[in-house]
């Protein structure tokens, strides 16, 4: 759906405010009922006026490391390295954030069964060592066996617990990165058609 509306000066500022603050031009868009096209010739013609970024910074990065990060840009259609930076950096609170703490809360418990679990099967070394040491017959009980079934099995659980868990915050890692990004992909379609009039 085409918008013919014509923005004013106020509401120019406004985008371009909520543009920097990081809200997407889609969202922007419905906002102040013009076309996405229309919010980024806004935007484009505001970028010699508008005061820009007030620091610079420059880093060495590994051609394997800059490989990687132009890949991850790849495969969210994003050509503008700068842009993408700024977006991450601005949600560095979000992306950057503590290990969450259901991730913690999980690890102490595992680490409490394995500490207990893995104390009950050292004992049983112990009496197997002394008794091999003194001679005596091997005082290997079914006890002993469930017991060790129990440590292998509660590991192979741990094991498999765990991937999922880190799996879960890998893909909510993503989606916080895709949500920081958002909108980029598109800016390179949406600023070659800004030059023409809605």
């Amino acid at each position: 759906m085409r918008h013919h509306r014509k923005l004013t000066d106020d509401e120019r500022r406004q985008i371009i405010e909520a543009r920097t603050g990081g809200t997407p031009a889609a969202d922007l868009a419905p906002r102040f009922g013009v076309s996405t096209r229309t919010i980024y010739s806004t935007l484009s013609r505001a970028k010699g006026t508008r005061p820009g970024p007030t620091k610079t910074i420059s880093m060495r990065l590994s051609a394997r490391q800059l490989a990687g990060f132009q890949a991850a840009l790849e495969r969210r259609g994003i050509t503008d390295q700068p842009a993408a930076l700024r977006c991450l950096m601005g949600a560095a609170d979000i992306l950057l954030c503590p290990v969450d703490q259901v991730v913690l809360d999980h690890l102490q418990a595992w680490g409490a069964q394995v500490a207990t679990e893995g104390a009950a099967v050292n004992h049983i070394a112990r009496k197997l060592n002394e008794a091999k040491l003194r001679g005596r017959p091997i005082p290997f009980t079914d006890d002993d066996m469930t017991t060790i079934r129990t440590f292998a099995g509660g590991l192979t659980e741990f094991a498999e617990a765990f991937r999922s868990l880190w799996e879960a915050q890998l893909a909510k890692k993503a989606r916080e990165v895709d949500k920081a990004l958002e909108g980029l992909g598109a800016q390179s379609e949406a600023f070659a058609d800004a030059s023409q009039p809605d």
